[in-house]
């Protein structure tokens, strides 16, 4: 198979994405099953020649015997995915009694897809046993997992699940194939660590999952005299023969700054709380790596957790932006003075640049220099995603999100991040088509709930977006605020009025973010009001103002020459359309 095609393809209006199993379109987007994009992908190898049905089973399933049966559904699932026919193909034709062939000739694809390891050929890292007699060691197996996971990020063509998915997978029942199967992966790696009479024995193995073989596996038995130095030598050890075993390059590891036991455990429980993202473990993050780095001035990693620790508390509202995104600065700047190259800083001082500075080109030039070192980074990847949709380059947006997912693929923030990029690329009924699927997985997950009534709004179903809205249980603000964003979508400006009236009034007892309030007070017409919540938003250094001149919340501003010059004055490029 031509190595090209790999990096995607066009077939008449349709842009195919084999990596992400993606084929888009007029009609919009669909994702396919892999082993269906393999048999599309023989299919274009073949330049319009038939291909039997015989050789495309051998290709696509070569270790495994299995029907015609299987192939015929790959094939309706293209056909589906084409719009196409079978009694009148335009696309993929079937040859009687011999195989299938493609009518239209395969294009280059106009811009290159970001490069990305195989979908296939991913790696899950599942969480560490704990043995060792008590339960407060486990933090001990969750810090070999997390090492051993950024180690084998770094290796350029290994796509390694990232570790919110991983560590969600504490505990999982199923077999190894089938959580390799739910997240497209071929290899896994499990493990155990036993603490006793001062020492540690750490178990290893790495698994085929097509197979569910054993390819590797070790043990070993180290002193626990220094806990730091046995986990940073095993999680670089374990890599190597992983990696080795896999033929895939690995960088040379960096020395790292020795952690004593104690401070490398509120290393590993900051991140825990890290990724929690709550205001409360927000603040115990940045407790616990503020006592590391006080403890260890040059160890950078901390600096540029805290770093994060400090942004994600001023983007969710949580203490004052000028405050939070100064100390941010800061931090992330002493983490680049330490290791200029540790991705997770680059990433960090990227999103600060984005999300505060609205310096997009700058923003890129520093996800690009992360992703060079890992390029599985979850927060460089989406961040990009933002670039690229706030300057219009909607389809590379979604691309990067394709590759967060094929990372974190379990994470329910990035699943919820594709619909609200999806709403701002106004592409309204495939918005509600992903988060409806973000719903069905968490039912009483308040933020996708809201965002899904918005998007059946927008859509023009008015009846489903206000019961949706009405199932809704979370705070009293977001609700006001989506309730005003419904009802303005559905032409009841009233309603809207009411919504927006009732928010203003609780802005007077508790703080409502006035991004909150512009958008009300767009829907509900309030054109003064939303321009003066903008100016407060602008002052105030919102997080949310990229994206001011995309989203369809302000689609009743857009005629007025005062917004015009607001969204010159933050440096955003020309707009949409009012709808």
């Amino acid at each position: 198979m031509p190595g090209d095609l790999q990096q995607g393809f066009r077939l008449g209006p349709f842009e195919i994405v084999p990596g992400r199993n993606r084929i888009a379109g007029p009609e919009g987007e669909r994702r396919v099953e892999p082993k269906t994009m393999a048999v599309l992908l023989e299919l274009a190898a073949a330049g319009g020649a038939t291909v039997d049905r015989e050789s495309l089973i051998r290709a696509v399933w070569p270790r495994g015997f299995v029907t015609d049966d299987v192939l015929t559904r790959c094939v309706g699932q293209l056909r589906k995915a084409l719009g196409d026919s079978a009694r009148t193909p335009g696309y993929l034709e079937t040859v009687p009694k011999t195989g299938y062939r493609l009518l239209v000739p395969v294009q280059p694809r106009a811009q290159a897809v970001p490069e990305a390891p195989p979908a296939g050929e991913g790696l899950v890292v599942l969480p560490f046993q704990n043995l060792s007699a008590g339960a407060q060691d486990q933090y001990v197996a969750d810090g070999l997992t997390e090492l051993l996971i950024a180690r084998l990020a770094q290796a350029p063509r290994l796509r390694v699940i990232s570790r919110t998915t991983a560590m969600s997978l504490k505990g999982d029942s199923r077999t190894s194939p089938e959580i390799a199967g739910a997240l497209g992966v071929r290899w896994l790696v499990e493990g155990s660590v036993l603490m006793s009479g001062g020492q540690m024995q750490i178990v290893a193995q790495l698994i085929d999952a097509g197979n569910d073989r054993h390819v590797w596996a070790d043990t070993w038995l180290r002193g626990l005299a220094d806990l730091m130095p046995v986990q940073n030598e095993m999680a670089r050890r374990i890599a190597a023969e992983i990696c080795g075993t896999l033929a895939a390059d690995l960088p040379e590891a960096k020395e790292a700054p020795v952690l004593p036991e104690p401070v490398l455990r509120h290393y590993l429980k900051g991140r825990q709380s890290l990724s929690q993202r709550t205001a409360g473990t927000l603040r115990e993050a940045r407790d616990r790596f503020s006592s590391v780095v006080d403890a260890v001035p040059d160890y950078a990693p901390a600096w540029a957790s805290l770093a994060e620790a400090e942004m994600l508390l001023a983007h969710y509202g949580a203490e004052p932006v000028t405050t939070a995104v100064g100390q941010s600065r800061q931090h992330v700047d002493r983490a680049l003075s330490l290791d200029p190259d540790l991705p997770m800083a680059l990433a960090q001082r990227a999103a600060l640049a984005f999300f505060f500075d609205r310096d997009f080109e700058g923003a890129r030039t520093q996800l690009a220099r992360a992703l060079e070192l890992q390029p599985g980074y979850v927060l460089a990847l989406l961040t990009l995603a933002n670039v690229n949709t706030v300057l219009g380059r909607f389809g590379d947006a979604l691309d990067w999100i394709e590759q967060a997912l094929l990372i974190d693929p379990l994470d329910l923030g990035i699943h919820m991040n594709r619909g609200d990029h999806l709403i701002l690329h106004r592409r309204f009924g495939d918005a509600v088509t992903q988060l409806e699927a973000v719903v069905a997985r968490a039912p009483g997950h308040g933020p996708s709930r809201l965002r899904l009534a918005w998007a059946l709004a927008l859509d023009g179903r008015s009846a489903e977006a206000r019961a949706m809205l009405a199932r809704v249980a979370g705070p009293e603000s977001a609700i006001l605020e989506y309730g005003a964003l419904v009802a303005g979508a559905t032409g009841d400006v009233s309603g809207a009025g009411a919504c927006y009236g009732k928010l203003r009034a609780l802005a007077g007892e508790t703080y409502v973010a006035p991004w909150a309030l512009a958008r009300a007070a767009a829907a509900a017409g309030e054109a003064d009001a939303a321009l003066s919540a903008l100016e407060l938003a602008l002052e105030e250094g919102s997080s949310s103002l990229p994206f001011a001149g995309l989203t369809p919340a302000f689609d009743n501003l857009r005629g007025d020459a005062r917004f015009a010059t607001l969204l010159e004055r933050l440096g955003l490029p020309p707009t949409y359309p009012a709808r």
